[in-house]
Parts: structure tokens; sequence; C-alpha cells
């Protein structure tokens, strides 16, 4: 019973910090779909020649 335990636990916990590695930004999904992405944020650090660091932020 306590390996089940472990097991399950251990499977919980990759799970939640793998989500953030597999998931997409809101400007990646846009570019995926051929489009500029719209959010207002985004929008404006383009317009200053940067990526907006809110929906982008850096990866480690």
């Amino acid at each position: 019973m306590n390996i089940t335990k472990l097991i399950t636990a251990a499977a919980f916990a990759f799970a939640i910090l793998a989500t953030p590695a597999f998931a997409e930004t809101c400007c990646e999904k846009a570019k995926a779909a051929g489009k500029d992405c719209a959010h207002p944020c985004c929008v404006k650090a383009v317009k200053d020649g940067k990526v907006c660091e809110k929906c982008n932020p850096p990866k480690k």
C-alpha cells in the first residue's frame, strides 16, 4: 500500500513540475497560427522592439 502512495505522489509531483515546460505562450500560439499576438502587453512590447516578459518569462 505504501509503494502505491509513493508512486502516486511521485507521478503527481512530476505532472505539476513538467506542465510549464510543455505549455505554449500566447505569442507562440499566435505565431503557430500565422498571426501576431493581440494581447495589449505584447503589442506594446513589439512596438518597443522587445518581447513581453509577462507572457514570455525568461526560460531557465
